[in-house]
């Protein structure tokens, strides 16, 4: 009997405990605020605001049309149109939602667009075995949409998200910079990149670098053919000129023969007329 009142006390104790525990975690699974925005606004990297939200069971959501941002802050006020869209887990349309549940919990970007965040400097397998590494959610892109890169700068090789344009655009200027859309492929910069070389997965820069050099050999190649043809058509011009001069040279004992033949005429007939004179002489006397 002396027990009964302990055995009681440790019950509700226990009671109490769980009852605790549960309110904790309804207050630790519920959003009071989370950010907001809509339309043009989630565009404006400028653009700060909060949402109250009605009740505290309420979530955080945001949600991205074609990986670009278009509306945030609690999920029972969102418009109905995205809210169904959102409960419909993204089947049949280009709407994702991301649904969270803590304090203004809504500040990453989709699952969909997660890119490997890395470098070789920090862990091997960043350069290694890429494929062995979880993706991460990107920040969100404020300008536009983001995408996944790969860029390799000496002998260092970084992985990580693109969230501005102009990050975009000077990835794609540089051959050594791989962009890439984890939209069309999942975890897509993770392709193997050698720490001399650039990224092996098929780009249209590098593409495009990959193809400049054969082309730079088939110009030096071309040029290679121009100079022997310039050359052999030197050499056959120089033939030419020298066979010209031969056969203006041979020319020369025929044009100097002439006169020597004219003379050794003349001659003759001046010897006949000799002849013819002292022949007459004779008969005269």
């Amino acid at each position: 009997m002396l027990n009964v009142p302990s055995a009681m006390s440790n019950l509700n104790f226990s009671q109490l405990l769980l009852a605790l525990l549960l309110l904790a975690s309804t207050y630790v699974l519920a959003s009071e605020k989370c950010i907001y925005c809509r339309g043009i606004n989630c565009q404006r990297s400028t653009y700060e605001a909060e949402e109250q939200c009605s009740h505290r069971l309420d979530a955080c959501v945001t949600v991205f049309n074609e990986g670009a941002i278009q509306a945030q802050g609690c999920l029972e006020r969102l418009e109905d149109d995205w809210r169904d869209k959102c409960h419909e887990n993204n089947k049949g349309h280009d709407v994702a939602c991301e649904i969270c549940v803590s304090e203004k919990c809504n500040n990453v970007g989709s699952k969909r667009g997660s890119c490997l965040q890395c470098n070789n400097t920090e862990d091997a397998q960043c350069a290694e075995s890429p494929q062995l590494l979880k993706a991460v959610q990107c920040p969100i892109a404020r300008s536009g949409r983001s995408f996944c890169y790969a860029s390799l700068v000496g002998n260092r090789l970084e992985r990580g998200c693109s969230l501005t344009l102009s990050d975009q655009v000077s990835c794609l200027a540089n051959p050594n910079c791989h962009l890439c859309d984890p939209l069309e492929q999942c975890h897509c910069n993770d392709q193997l990149v050698k720490t001399d070389d650039s990224p092996t997965t098929e780009d249209p820069s590098s593409s495009s670098t990959t193809e400049s050099t054969p082309s730079s050999t088939i110009t030096t190649d071309s040029t290679t053919i121009t100079s022997t043809s310039s050359s052999t058509s030197s050499s056959t011009s120089s033939t030419t000129s020298s066979s010209t001069e031969t056969s203006t040279t041979e020319e020369i004992p025929t044009t100097t023969f002439k006169p020597n033949s004219a003379f050794g005429l003349h001659v003759s007939f001046f010897l006949i007329f000799a002849q013819l004179a002292i022949f007459a002489y004779n008969q005269l006397k």
